[in-house]
């Protein structure tokens, strides 16, 4: 399998997190919120999708960014 991403492909990106209370998951590019949840989901990537995605998960005693 290719490790490269090429236009038109499908990308499935996975955040998980192992926390009391469980934590709210949600997705950035760069600074902006594109979704909600474990999953995160780009179909048909083009080059307006280029950036650094994050998952960020937040529970009441914090919260922390992947790295």
């Amino acid at each position: 399998p290719s490790d490269e991403i090429v236009e038109g492909d499908s990308v499935t990106l996975i955040c998980s997190s192992d926390s009391n209370p469980p934590a709210k998951l949600d997705w950035f590019k760069g600074r902006t919120f594109v979704g909600s949840g474990r999953i995160y989901n780009i179909s048909k990537i083009s080059s307006d999708h280029s950036g650094e995605y994050k998952c960020k998960s937040r529970n009441e005693h914090g919260e922390k960014y992947s790295k």
